[in-house]
């Protein structure tokens, strides 16, 4: 089963950061991301969902 992978826009609205603090997050680890063949970028929901539970 694989895991839900979510848009730059819809990840950061739900963390509430900006685009490139998103971006930073990915290439220093604290989020995994995958790169489609088009080049963009996809976030794992269960990490957003991470990060929002620790922030509470």
């Amino acid at each position: 089963m694989s895991e839900e992978l979510i848009t730059p826009k819809e990840a950061c609205k739900m963390l509430g950061v900006s685009a490139s603090t998103l971006r930073r997050w990915a290439y220093q680890g604290v989020i995994r991301y995958v790169k489609l063949p088009s080049g963009k970028l996809r976030y794992y929901k269960s990490d957003i969902e991470k990060i929002l539970r620790r922030k509470t």
